[in-house]
């Protein structure tokens, strides 16, 4: 079995909203998803799934096309979004906080 760099609880959450990975399968980080069976709206209810187990917002940071994403890179964008930005304490020009959006934001 090879290594994944996510946590199960993500794992099960893609198990949860990707029809193809069944069970017995394990997703691989550097397949897209979409031959798991993800399209749009199983991504809608991956991220709104994350982001309720993982108590984090993923708004405007999943911009990657639906058929190209990979479980990898929504762990990447997923851990990201877990960690504080490097800035985040840094009041901005109008007073309030400001945080990285990271490489994910950028189109």
């Amino acid at each position: 079995m090879a290594h994944v760099p996510w946590n199960a609880k993500f794992e099960d959450v893609l198990r949860q909203g990707l029809p193809g990975l069944g069970k017995d399968k394990e997703p691989a980080a550097d397949v897209p998803m979409e031959a798991y069976g993800l399209d749009s709206m199983a991504l809608i209810g991956i991220v709104g799934a994350l982001e309720s187990v993982f108590r984090v917002s993923l708004a405007g940071q999943v911009v990657i096309p639906v058929h190209t994403l990979t479980a990898g890179q929504l762990w990447g964008i997923l851990s990201a979004a877990l960690q504080p930005a490097w800035d985040e304490s840094r009041p901005s020009a109008a007073g309030r906080r400001t945080r990285d959006l990271g490489p994910w934001a950028v189109a």
